[in-house]
């Protein structure tokens, strides 16, 4: 039985159009709006980060990690667990808490300016221009769209 390679090739081209996609996808979740901005604010809306760079292409901006980058990390790899909590007892009430666990959840101040990025991100930082992100409305509507530089400039709507 004879194999088909065109068949075969289609197939992983396919599979890498569908892995794109989903990258795009994910990322578009990504709290993008310090990119814009150039502060990181929190949910009490004191400024964590301010005079950021608003770079939309790239993984590095002055020899340190991108706001871009920093954004796209928080969001792909947002189940890392960055710091743990010790276990902590209050003695008046002879109460004991287990340890904690804190993990990137998202959050764009937990990714530090010269922290090691994963592949996937540096991957489709330095090929996804970020051209524009509508946050979060009160009705939960949001968008994002990234120009795909490999592609022929091909704009992705995520």
């Amino acid at each position: 039985m004879s194999k088909n390679i065109k068949t075969q090739e289609a197939k992983l081209d396919l599979i890498t159009k569908f892995l794109d996609y989903a990258n795009i996808a994910d990322a578009s979740y990504a709290l993008l709006d310090p990119v814009f901005t150039g502060v990181i604010i929190d949910n009490q809306g004191k400024e964590l980060e301010k005079d950021l760079d608003t770079q939309r292409l790239g993984d590095k901006h002055n020899n340190q990690n991108s706001t871009y980058a920093r954004a796209i990390q928080a969001r792909f790899e947002q189940n890392k667990i960055v710091k743990i909590e010790p276990k902590y007892c209050i003695s008046l009430i002879n109460t004991c808490f287990d340890s904690k666990e804190i993990t990137l959840d998202n959050d764009i101040s937990r990714v530090g300016l010269n922290d090691a990025l994963s592949k996937r991100t540096i991957d489709f930082v330095n090929r996804f221009k970020l051209l524009k992100h509508q946050p979060n409305t009160t009705s939960g509507f949001s968008a994002t769209l990234f120009e795909d530089t490999k592609d022929n400039n091909q704009s992705n709507i995520g």
